[in-house]
């Protein structure tokens, strides 16, 4: 009888174990909802005031296979939403600590790759790829949770601090096949106090990835007439695709 009660009791003793740690799963999934349903607040409410927003980029390529290697860029970047359309501009000044001077475009649905070392501009039409484009340059900026929750699957993945900032870390993958071809998952890491991008991280779909870091964030800021406008140089060759 001793025994059997014995039993019993660890028995009833595992019961409660598992209860509790079931019970602890149900709790951490209410807290994750509750977070990312304040980041997307807060997404929404940075969208509602979003006018443009001027940093300094480093970008990271890395490649895993057949050996890893990253290649590191920086540059500055700017984005402006007007009439509904956002707007961007990179100039990227250095390629692993070298000068390497390089303009990166977008605006009407065109995006205008200008080598000035190669006397050299390429010409990309979005075309039906025009929604994807966009979908991917709101992210972070000036793209509102509401739009983030229509184009992608978004969990929250944690709250990390990047350069100082506390950010909210979320795990995004595309609703649309065609775009999960390109870019199966992304992470990005949201300012808790500006609603805007801090870090991207792309992955393609051969596990390479991408990670962007902005800096000196400047919210709203007065932007540069012709901001969005390629100056060449003369004999450049425009490359149409």
């Amino acid at each position: 009888m001793k025994i059997v009660a014995r039993a019993s009791r660890s028995y009833g003793f595992l019961g409660i174990a598992l209860f509790l740690v079931g019970a602890l799963g149900l709790a951490a999934s209410a807290l994750a909802a509750d977070d990312l349903a304040t980041v997307l607040a807060k997404l929404d409410a940075a969208s509602a005031k979003f006018k443009s927003a001027q940093a300094d980029i480093v970008s990271e390529n890395t490649q895993t296979q057949p050996i890893l290697d990253t290649d590191t860029q920086t540059g500055t970047i700017l984005f402006e939403r007007e009439g509904g359309q956002l707007h961007m501009a990179l100039h990227l000044k250095t390629d692993n600590g070298h000068p390497a001077e390089k303009d990166v475009v977008y605006a009407g649905g065109l995006l205008k790759f200008y080598e000035p070392m190669q006397k050299r501009m390429t010409v990309f039409k979005a075309g039906d790829n025009q929604n994807q484009a966009d979908t991917i340059l709101t992210i972070g900026f000036g793209g509102s949770g509401k739009d983030l929750q229509k184009s992608w699957e978004v969990a929250y993945a944690g709250s990390e601090k990047v350069d100082g900032k506390t950010t909210a870390k979320l795990s995004l993958v595309p609703k649309d096949a065609s775009m999960k071809n390109n870019f199966p998952k992304v992470a990005l890491w949201v300012d808790m106090e500006t609603g805007l991008a801090v870090r991207q991280q792309f992955f393609d779909a051969s596990g390479n990835y991408r990670i962007a870091n902005y800096r000196n964030i400047k919210l709203n800021a007065a932007v540069p007439a012709k901001s969005f406008e390629v100056k060449t140089a003369p004999g450049t060759q425009v490359v149409n695709r």
